[in-house]
């Protein structure tokens, strides 16, 4: 999710959706109520379906309407400003905003979001709270109600952003991890099915700079047993993190040469296979091989910014790590992603694609910050990432393939598909732990069908067409109510 100023007499600007669910990716215009400017947070389901995303201001689902309650997130007289009269997003930074899934359920997701509130005046401003609303996506027919909203977390001077989660060690519950301002204590929580359930404190290694606050970003490596600290003007800050216990160790601070440039930003993300950090400066993008003997002394210039603009200029930004195992690097407010096309490559060979991710419309200086929802318990952790997006290998098909209707339904779905059917394709509908509960033959020769649905008890499942040979070519979830 990503665009601002969205107007309906005005498609040059406006939002847009990334779609993971091909490959390669796919980009499309789709107007909203809500811009986003900065705070961006998303979240789909197994299947790859988007359930609700937020701009800091409000919650909406995926008809892009306010789901029951989602109004008003982040109270305080920000909100009244850039929310209710400027109408242009909550300006409290990347990696302000999280969406985790509840442990256990299939409907339940916590939204974890940091408020801010000015200082001295309204060119300075500063997180004094970490919240945390409840959303259920089984309410409303699928489309959601927040059951709780603004609940404090914590009340504290917090980053401005760098916010990152990551699973815990038996590959169910969560870690949310956040440090003070311009600090080098962390607040570690635990987060299980039964919500919070406990807060580590911990201060270890350098402390960045206050001037750096804002322009941090924190991440995890995809197996979730490193933490880094991307700091501008100084090293990339690393740390081991234990999946275990939530303890931090072994701080090791990258050096990094940042040559005739000092950036006011600096962001990034590590390869799927764990091997290279990259670190984007705004002008550059080093690469540095964790595997090395002398980490600081493997860096490697790897893109330099081409000084393309349109308006601005398309500087490197924050990184985030994708379902189809690239890496995005944001721009300010343009239309355009660069992206690392093949991030486990060594030196040039990894191919940062500058301005190469086009979208119809200006990004609102947005990128989402994902963890890595499929990282499983340290005996298998799974890959991060792979050409499709859910957790069923889903191929690329032509736009709206198949229909499944009516959504919620009870005692049947009716299929409507607009190409012929493969031959032999198969019908499957699978419960969350993917166990499948019910398969149907279709006909080649048909492309309006009706299914009976066995008894089930109410709630989300998700089907998927399936040819003979196994391969999945499309899917879907649906809500099924007694």
């Amino acid at each position: 999710m990503a665009g601002d100023n969205n107007s309906l007499t005005d498609t040059t600007r406006g939002g847009s959706v990334i779609d993971f669910n091909l490959f390669p990716a796919k980009v499309y215009y789709n107007y909203r109520e809500l811009n986003m400017f900065v705070c961006n947070s998303s979240i789909c389901d197994t299947a790859g379906n988007l359930m609700f995303y937020t701009n800091g201001c409000d919650i909406a689902g995926t008809d892009d309407v306010i789901i029951e309650n989602g109004e008003g997130i982040n109270p305080g007289q920000v909100h009244q400003i850039k929310c209710d009269q400027e109408n242009i997003g909550y300006p409290s930074g990347y990696q302000s905003s999280l969406a985790l899934p509840l442990p256990g359920s299939d409907y339940l997701y916590y939204l974890f979001h940091k408020r801010i509130i000015y200082g001295n005046n309204f060119f300075t401003a500063r997180v004094d709270k970490l919240l945390y609303s409840i959303v259920d996506m089984a309410e409303n027919n699928g489309k959601g109600k927040v059951l709780a909203k603004n609940m404090e977390l914590m009340s504290d001077s917090l980053s401005y952003g760098e916010m990152a989660a990551v699973k815990h060690a038996n590959g169910k519950d969560w870690w949310l991890v956040t440090p003070k301002d311009a600090s080098n204590t962390f607040y570690v929580f635990l987060f299980t099915d039964q919500g919070i359930t406990d807060t580590l404190i911990q201060t270890i290694g350098d402390q960045p700079p206050a001037i750096a606050s804002g322009g941090i970003q924190i991440y995890f490596s995809p197996d979730g047993n490193s933490l880094f600290r991307s700091v501008p003007k100084g090293s990339v800050l690393s740390y081991q993190f234990d999946r275990s216990s939530g303890i931090l160790s072994d701080f090791a601070p990258i050096a990094v040469n940042y040559g005739n440039w000092l950036p006011v930003t600096t962001g990034g993300a590590v390869s799927p296979n764990g091997r290279f950090l990259y670190l984007t400066t705004e002008l550059r993008v080093y690469q540095f091989d964790l595997w090395s003997d002398n980490i600081s002394a493997s860096q490697k210039l790897v893109a330099e910014w081409d000084g393309f603009k349109d308006p601005v200029g398309t500087l490197f930004g924050n990184c985030q790590l994708a379902p189809d195992c690239k890496i995005y690097i944001s721009t300010i407010d343009a239309k355009y992603y660069h992206v690392i096309n093949n991030p486990d490559e060594e030196g040039v060979n990894c191919d940062v694609s500058q301005h190469s991710f086009i979208f119809p419309t200006p990004t609102g200086a947005s990128i989402p910050s994902f963890p890595n929802y499929r990282l499983g318990p340290l005996d298998n952790p799974g890959l991060p990432c792979s050409a499709t997006v859910g957790s069923q290998q889903v191929a690329a098909t032509p736009e709206g393939f198949l229909r499944v209707y009516p959504n919620p339904a009870s005692d049947h779905l009716n299929i409507i598909a607009n190409h012929l059917l493969p031959s032999g394709a198969c019908w499957l509908l699978s419960n969350a732990q993917g166990r499948v509960l019910h398969t149907e033959m279709l006909s080649e020769h048909s492309t309006c069908m009706e299914i009976p649905l066995p008894s089930l008890p109410s709630g989300v499942y998700f089907w998927h067409l399936q040819t003979k040979e196994g391969a999945v070519v499309s899917g879907g979830k649906v809500v099924v109510s007694e």
